[in-house]
């Protein structure tokens, strides 16, 4: 993270001090984010640590007890993903809040589904933060609230072997006080007892639902292949949690977060399942305006990209095709690289979408370069040569200039490293900087090879274009010299999909001189 990009806006969201009984570790590289948090929280009568890494995060938690994690998603070393999956194992109260400026669905999807309690994008401003905070921590308070009911429950079931005695202590000790909705069924499934608050929920009276099998058991409509896992999971594991959409009397719909647990008596043997239901119906509601808040800015950028892309090629006739072809041809490397154990940890599907987006950005820095050069028809002197070099020069300031305006990393950030060294060589006989082997980006190296391959098999303003069976000839004596080995043996198990990029994006169009 860089310093300061964090950006805490004040908005008046906070009232004064408050006594709190959480405690929060506030985990960022970046000390001046550390203390702009933990002045908000505590300012909102937080009690906060500091940690700079996940390593020293961890040494809090053991040596404190904490309520919340609010950690930097991307930082050296081990990322804010690594100590929530740490968190999850070793400290499962803790809510972890994750704060970065990515503005990624599927990231924010991935950090959901591994449990993170929400996902924060900067900027943020302290109405958010707080806000952000305290519904994690109401939502922790749910939870644990709901394990002990669940917990209490199965003692005073266990006590108990007979199912008569079990309705009095249901609405003794927990049914009539609790604002979930509760049912028990017998080991058929067959409800023997529900409370006032899942009336309330469903629309649906006792008299209704006793003797009936619930909805998520019935095994029809949409919970037709549902209720086989729900069935598997009561057997193996006594358990089952989840969300599902259920319908309410009047037949509209509504999120419900499931959680049924076996119970059995002192010698083992199951006599009852206990569903405890909870509307999450708002919470979903959030999830969905969040995500859809977040494909709207995506959608933006790809706009962004393939007009900063266009830049490039306004000055030359051939436009749309080139950077069709480049998508699909780094798209296609990726995916095969993939599937490589020593890629597997660097490619995931953030990276694949990432290079697909980013990649028409390797030659934006064209704008710098003289028509004269640019679009001269005949072979460049070395001198002329000299100054088209500079492109990537001229591309990756630009895009590192616009990058400092944008927190974290972002697609910016990917046409910045392509942009510089797309033009690198494996061996470190390429320009700008010499570098060679994996020390050139993997964006690039990859970029690299899907560029060479489609400037062979098109037509430029210097040359006709190659056959692609020549053009592969070319770039495999090349292996190892000007590409990566890796990437080269990638194209050849893919030529197929490449040669069916080249057909469906094919053009007669010249394009400016280049290599």
């Amino acid at each position: 993270m860089q310093n300061g990009l964090l950006r805490f806006q004040a908005d008046g969201s906070s009232s004064g001090p408050q006594v709190n009984l959480h405690r929060i570790l506030v985990v960022d590289d970046d000390p001046i984010t550390r203390r702009a948090l933990v002045e908000i929280l505590g300012a909102n009568g937080f009690d906060c640590d500091q940690a700079e890494s996940v390593e020293e995060a961890l040494l809090y938690l053991k040596t404190q007890t904490y309520t919340c994690v609010l950690t930097d998603l991307v930082m050296p070393e081990r990322s804010g993903l690594d100590l929530l999956q740490e968190v999850k194992s070793s400290f499962p109260d803790v809510a972890v809040i994750l704060i970065s400026g990515h503005n990624d669905t599927v990231m924010v999807r991935n950090a959901l589904k591994s449990g993170a309690y929400d996902y924060v994008v900067k900027p943020a401003t302290t109405g958010e933060i707080l806000s952000t905070v305290n519904a994690a921590l109401k939502k922790r308070d749910t939870y644990l609230r709901e394990q002990d009911d669940r917990e209490s429950l199965r003692e005073s079931l266990r006590e108990k072997e007979e199912i008569g005695m079990v309705d009095s202590i249901l609405f003794q000790d927990i049914v009539q006080s609790t604002i979930d909705g509760i049912i028990l069924t017998d080991i058929s499934h067959r409800i023997i007892m529900v409370n006032p608050a899942y009336e309330k929920l469903t629309g649906f009276n006792r008299r209704e639902l006793i003797g009936t099998l619930p909805s998520i058991l019935s095994g029809v409509g949409r919970f037709r292949d549902l209720s086989h896992q729900v069935n598997h999971s009561l057997g193996t594991r006594g358990s089952w949690s989840g969300e599902l959409i259920d319908d309410r009397s009047d037949r509209t719909q509504w999120y419900a977060h499931l959680t049924i647990t076996r119970v059995k008596d002192s010698r083992g043997h199951a006599f009852a399942d206990v569903f405890i239901v909870r509307d999450v119906s708002d919470k979903k509601y959030l999830e969905q305006q969040l995500l859809e808040r977040l494909q709207e800015v995506q959608s933006a950028q790809d706009a962004a990209v393939i007009g900063f892309a266009k830049l490039a090629e306004c000055r030359i006739p051939e436009i749309g095709d080139h950077l069709d072809r480049m998508q699909n041809y780094c798209r296609i490397l990726a995916e095969e690289l993939g599937k490589l154990q020593v890629y597997r940890e660097e490619i995931d599907d953030n990276f694949i979408d990432n290079i697909y987006k980013s990649s028409p950005l390797h030659d934006i820095g064209k704008v710098g370069i003289p028509d004269h050069i640019l679009l001269k028809p005949g072979r460049l002197t070395p001198e002329e040569y000299e100054v088209m070099k500079t492109h990537t020069i001229i591309g990756g300031d630009a895009l590192r200039a616009a990058e400092e305006k944008l927190p974290g990393r972002s697609f910016l950030s990917w046409g910045r490293e392509i942009a510089y060294n797309h033009h690198e060589k494996f061996d470190g006989t390429g320009y700008p900087s010499g570098l060679s082997g994996r020390a050139i980006p993997l964006s690039a190296r990859i970029v690299a090879f899907a560029d060479a391959y489609d400037a062979l098999t098109s037509k430029r303003i210097y040359k006709d274009k190659v056959s692609p069976e020549e053009s592969k000839e070319r770039l495999i004596r090349d292996r190892g010299t000007h590409f990566d080995p890796d990437i080269a043996d990638a194209f050849l198990r893919r030529e197929g999909d490449f040669l069916a990029v080249m057909e469906s994006h094919s053009e007669e169009y010249p394009a400016s001189q280049e290599d």
